[in-house]
């Protein structure tokens, strides 16, 4: 892992989660975000349970300190906006999924400008069952609550099978 310079490094305020209150300092090129023991900011895993186990990573580079989602199932956010590659300003609060963990972004008195947080980024168009193009970013975010009910009553018939499948295999063998 590269260290960055000995005058930098950046801060971590928890405001919100398990960790609430604590304060800690990186010094090194990249930080893992997640519930996983090996990460170098470590939620706890059942208080913590919308931070995925390598949810999110601040990444140094030569513009700056940019955060990366790492395909978490609940998101990462960056001042309440869903972001996969963004970079950081003094000041800036990162959410790890919509009512997860909420951290505070910052950096040594006086290392970085600020400039615009969020980086205009161009994915591949998506074609919708209408036939229009879609960019990836014009589609929002669902919550946990949005995918239940979207899905299709087939995996709930599936689920019932199962059930019913499992609890006359068990009286069968009980009889």
């Amino acid at each position: 892992m590269v260290v960055v310079a000995d005058n930098m490094s950046l801060l971590i305020s928890h405001l919100s989660g398990s960790r609430s209150g604590e304060v800690e300092s990186f010094a090194s090129s990249s930080v893992i975000i997640g519930r996983g023991e090996e990460n170098d900011l470590a939620f706890d895993p059942f208080e913590d349970a919308v931070v995925s186990t390598q949810h999110a990573e601040i990444r140094f580079e030569s513009d700056g300190f940019v955060l990366y989602d790492m395909g978490s199932l609940n998101g990462t956010f960056l001042n309440g906006l869903p972001v996969r590659r963004a970079c950081l300003s003094k000041g800036d609060e990162i959410g790890l999924g919509r009512k997860g963990p909420r951290l505070l972004f910052d950096l040594n008195a006086g290392q970085m400008p600020n400039r615009p947080s969020v980086i205009p980024m161009r994915l591949p168009d998506i074609k919708t069952p209408g036939g229009s193009l879609k960019t990836q970013m014009e589609f929002p975010v669902p919550t946990f609550e949005e995918q239940v009910a979207s899905r299709d009553w087939r995996f709930y018939l599936a689920i019932g099978i199962t059930a019913l499948v499992l609890a006359l295999a068990c009286f069968f063998f009980i009889v």
